[in-house]
């Protein structure tokens, strides 16, 4: 389910739009999905988000200052402090929504909107982890080399497969481990015969 919400962000009313997943439980892990300022980029920022939470998660994508309708009206220019606070201000709005795990919300950032989740990782603590979506000539995994906090570097080649990687990433991160590194079961069989 895909609903329009409003923040503010430096004295500016700013739009986002939150994908939901359909059970009526939560808390949920929360993604928090930052694409760059082409319009490509911006279907594949939507596609992931949608998919990603009709796997159970809420996502939210974002307009910036400048850009969108009226107030954000796009300008030829863009100012990276701006969008730095933006995403800072779309983090809060999501510590304050009710169907959000506060303890559980992570950055996606695709293409350039990897660095500016990096920059913003740098300065708060509000995401507990960063995955980057890189294109073919994206240079992601270079950007959060000295962050305090679990990332990873997804290839968005093939869009099905990168919606499951990111997927099983979160995932483990909150659960623990992958299903690869469990140990085999230690039930003794002799046992049974007894």
């Amino acid at each position: 389910m895909k609903v329009t919400v409003n923040f503010t962000s430096q004295g500016r009313m700013l739009e986002g739009q939150l994908f939901l997943p359909l059970e009526d439980k939560g808390p949920f892990a929360t993604l928090l999905f930052e694409g760059s300022i082409t319009g490509a980029t911006n279907q594949i920022t939507e596609y992931l988000a949608r998919e990603v939470s009709n796997q159970g998660f809420v996502c939210m994508m974002m307009d910036h200052s400048y850009y969108g309708d009226e107030e954000s009206a796009a300008q030829p220019w863009e100012s990276p402090s701006k969008r730095i606070e933006d995403i800072k201000a779309a983090l809060n709005f999501l510590m304050e929504y009710p169907a959000v795990d506060k303890e559980k919300i992570v950055g996606a950032g695709v293409s350039v909107g990897a660095e500016f989740l990096t920059q913003v990782c740098k300065t708060t603590s509000l995401c507990k982890g960063l995955i980057l979506v890189q294109g073919p000539f994206d240079d992601s995994q270079n950007v959060a080399r000295d962050l305090d906090i679990p990332s990873v570097v997804i290839d968005e080649t093939h869009l099905e497969a990168a919606v499951d990687e990111i997927v099983l990433w979160v995932r483990t991160l909150f659960n623990g481990r992958l299903v690869e590194d469990l140990k085999p079961s230690t039930y003794d069989w002799s046992q049974s015969e007894k």
